[in-house]
């Protein structure tokens, strides 16, 4: 379960200090959907960002099945089981897609895991047959690489994912 308790954050632009949260509160459950639609501009990834440790808030506290985990960074939250998939996922040039979902997988590298890559890639909508071997670089399109990125976090068999506009 993940809660956050009265999340307070801001940010600068060249008309000063802004609010982007103000004393936000919500607990999510385990094994739920969650969603949160807003305008531009309303905080939604901000509040992602947050969740994942790429933003600190000002005040406030982020509790990930009772810890208080506020102030550790996003590798140690990666590491507890949180994951974030980025708005705009990040390309690689030489990278296969076979790479990719292995090394969210944290599986070694002389280990077969082509069945287990199928399955994530299928279990995405991809035919695992036409993705597997194929370079994760601008001949994806933007949803292919959503797609490719969300196998990833199930790879990475994640407690917790938050989705940045998926």
């Amino acid at each position: 379960m993940l809660e956050l308790q009265n999340i307070t954050y801001s940010a600068s632009d060249e008309n000063g200090e802004k609010d982007i949260l103000r004393d936000v509160s919500l607990t999510l459950e385990d094994n739920k959907f969650y969603v949160i639609t807003g305008p531009n501009g309303s905080g939604k990834s901000s509040l992602a960002k947050i969740i994942a440790g790429i933003y600190t808030p000002e005040s406030g506290k982020i509790l990930f099945n009772g810890r208080d985990i506020t102030d550790l960074p996003i590798t140690d939250r990666a590491n507890l089981g949180i994951s974030f998939a980025f708005q705009q996922p990040i390309r690689f040039k030489g990278i296969t897609v076979k790479d990719l979902i292995k090394l969210a997988a944290n599986g070694p590298a002389d280990k077969d895991m082509n069945a287990d890559i199928c399955d994530y890639l299928s279990q995405v909508g991809l035919c695992a047959r036409d993705y597997i071997n194929r370079e994760v670089n601008a001949s994806l399109s933007g949803g292919e690489l959503k797609r490719i990125e969300i196998a990833m976090t199930l790879a990475r068999k994640s407690q917790f994912t938050v989705f940045d506009e998926p």
